[in-house]
């Protein structure tokens, strides 16, 4: 009983890994971002990636290899437009920038990610200026 049990669990966590790329596909927002960034304590590379809303947070997803690199708390914010492909915004200091909002062409509301320590201590040091990248279009 217990060794089918396992197989179940097992089963449903490979659901789960094949399940979170694929929602990352239709949902997110794809986009080269051309410089460094901070997201959740964490300094991601210049690259390719997808950002994915969810409820009170966004997923940051590597397209390099389909995992979740980052996932930070977010608030709904309304009063924009998405576009097409979607868009996500930056507020950068100095050379530091930091992930800001998240709007998917899916999604009725953006995310607005909450500030963290270092980008208040940026921002004490920097006037701050606001960047924004649009999304890529979807892969077909």
């Amino acid at each position: 009983m217990q060794s089918q049990i396992l197989v179940v669990a097992v089963l449903l966590s490979e659901i789960g890994l094949w399940a979170g790329p694929a929602c990352a596909q239709v949902r997110g927002v794809r986009a080269s971002i051309p410089f460094n960034f901070t997201v959740a304590g964490k300094t991601l590379a210049a690259g390719e990636y997808t950002l994915v809303p969810g409820s009170h947070q966004v997923h940051v997803v590597s397209q390099v290899d389909g995992r979740t690199v980052a996932m930070v708390m977010a608030n709904d914010v309304s009063g924009q437009s998405a576009g097409a492909n979607g868009r996500i915004i930056f507020r950068c200091y100095g050379e530091r920038c930091f992930l800001a909002e998240v709007w998917s062409p899916m999604e009725d509301n953006g995310r607005q990610v909450l500030s963290s320590r270092a980008e208040a201590e940026s921002r004490r040091e920097h006037r701050g200026t606001y960047f924004a990248i649009l999304g890529m279009e979807p892969r077909k």
